[in-house]
């Protein structure tokens, strides 16, 4: 179990200067980041036009820190028990971190960079492992040293996948979060953590990006005409009976709650 001390150390040593703790001062880093305002203009799913607002980047991006708050502060609410390992500062500057190295077209844009740049001597290109490389080498934030050098615990909760890629390994070929030439600081920040599990704040931002881009791609598909509804509502029952399937821990009345939650969609 790694400490308090130990979640708060930072590659760079640094001084306090002012009221924040050392998570606030990591989310205001990466808020503040010339990555970050990039994100602005790249578009989620749906290509921005003039006539209809759709969501880009960076507006995911805000949403998936609000939900990741959310979600911390309703852990610890139930799960006092969890408080030394769950900090919704933590959580949010995850989720505000979490797409500034995936590049414009998703992942189609992000198999060709892939297949552009790999070779036998080289990772390739994947967006989790080029946001851990911005955070802590390509950011530009103190003249003495590159990256925002942020707290061990921040960036260990961007670690969707924490391991470096393995060609060898089928589960480690196609995702992972960092570069071989980033090991250095990829081993500082996993230093307590063995195996290949990645940490509860980690599993905390992917959740908060599943419901966020689940929500909103929904209304953009919406907004652009993609989505047929009189086919939708007319799936009403086989739509309830899937949803109700996959509903961990669903309570007793969960087909009816969903039963009376579709319709809302009506209103869009």
């Amino acid at each position: 179990m790694w400490t308090a001390n130990d979640r708060s150390k930072r590659f760079y040593e640094a001084t306090k200067t002012d009221q924040r703790n050392d998570f606030e001062r990591d989310r205001d880093r990466i808020l503040y980041s010339t990555a970050f305002h990039r994100l602005a203009g790249i578009t989620q799913v749906v290509r921005a036009g003039e006539q209809e607002v759709f969501h880009n980047r960076q507006q995911h991006t805000l949403k998936v820190a609000q939900v990741g708050r959310r979600l911390a502060q309703r852990c610890i609410d139930e799960y006092p028990k969890f408080a030394s390992v769950i900090d919704a500062e933590v959580v949010e500057a995850a989720c505000l971190a979490h797409d500034l190295g995936h590049p414009p077209f998703g992942h189609v844009g992000e198999s060709l960079l892939d297949q552009l740049v790999s070779g036998d001597d080289q990772d390739g290109f994947e967006g989790n492992a080029q946001t851990f490389r911005i955070l802590t080498t390509l950011a530009l934030r103190f003249p003495e040293h590159n990256g925002l050098n942020l707290t061990r615990a921040t960036l260990a909760a961007t670690l969707k996948y924490p391991w470096l890629r393995d060609r060898k390994d089928k589960n480690k070929t196609f995702k992972w979060s960092a570069y071989k030439v980033d090991a250095e600081a990829f081993v500082f920040v996993r230093k307590f953590h063995g195996g290949d599990k990645r940490t509860v704040e980690a599993a905390l931002m992917d959740w908060a990006d599943d419901i966020a881009y689940s929500v909103h791609d929904l209304e953009d598909f919406h907004r652009c005409g993609a989505i047929p509804w009189i086919e939708v509502f007319g799936a009403h029952d086989q739509i309830v009976d899937a949803a109700a399937e996959k509903w961990h821990n669903a309570p007793p009345n969960a087909e009816q709650l969903l039963s009376d939650s579709l319709p809302a969609l009506r209103v869009l």
